[in-house]
């Protein structure tokens, strides 16, 4: 009598799960032009082949390695809108973004700091690019509610373009930056924010 052993799909799971989060470490050490599938492979214990069956291409890893830090970092912005009170949404969405990031270098570094990865098209890039969008669009959807509702769509767009470029701005250099002199960190998000978002 065949039996079924119901371990299988969770180890499967558990065993995804440690390739994605040693993919991220790697890269976020190395850069992602040094990591290979190989090296992601030997991090994790496995054969290089073995982690073919969970991602077929390094492409497919990359992407998904991606899209999970764009939706972790939106799951985080969306918790703001269930606030009581739609008050001082953008600014503690601001803030929400910030504390993700520095909470979170290397899932930050990976979603926004990474240059030059191959943008190919297909499945696992459009996941990802859809996630990275997601985000963005939680912080325009903030945005256009901070503002008269007769500013212009294009006057949306460029404010919300502006004030996420100022977060990263904080949030990467910060990251990127560790031995830099900083002010005490909790006084500089405040006045970043503050300054950026006055009330």
């Amino acid at each position: 009598m065949k039996t079924t052993d119901h371990r299988v799909a969770p180890e499967r799971g558990a065993r995804r799960e440690q390739i994605l989060d040693q993919a991220l470490a790697l890269i976020s050490e190395q850069g992602v032009h040094a990591v290979s599938t190989r090296k992601i492979a030997a991090a994790v214990g496995i054969t290089q082949p073995s982690l073919y069956a969970f991602f077929p291409t390094r492409q497919a890893l990359v992407a998904e390695v991606s899209r999970r830090a764009f939706s972790a970092l939106s799951a985080r912005m969306l918790d703001e809108f269930s606030a009581p009170s739609p008050a001082g949404l953008l600014r503690r969405l601001a803030r929400a973004y910030i504390d993700f990031g520095l909470a979170h270098p290397d899932a930050y570094r990976v979603a926004f700091m990474i240059e030059g990865v191959r943008r190919a098209a297909g499945s696992e890039h459009d996941a990802a690019l859809t996630a990275g969008l997601t985000a963005f669009r939680i912080l325009r959807s903030a945005t256009a509610q901070s503002l008269r509702p007769e500013v212009a769509e294009n006057e949306i767009e460029i404010m919300a373009q502006s004030t996420w470029a100022s977060l990263h701005g904080l949030v990467s250099l910060i990251i990127a930056r560790p031995s830099f002199h900083w002010a005490e960190r909790e006084a500089l998000i405040e006045t970043h924010i503050r300054r950026l978002l006055p009330e």
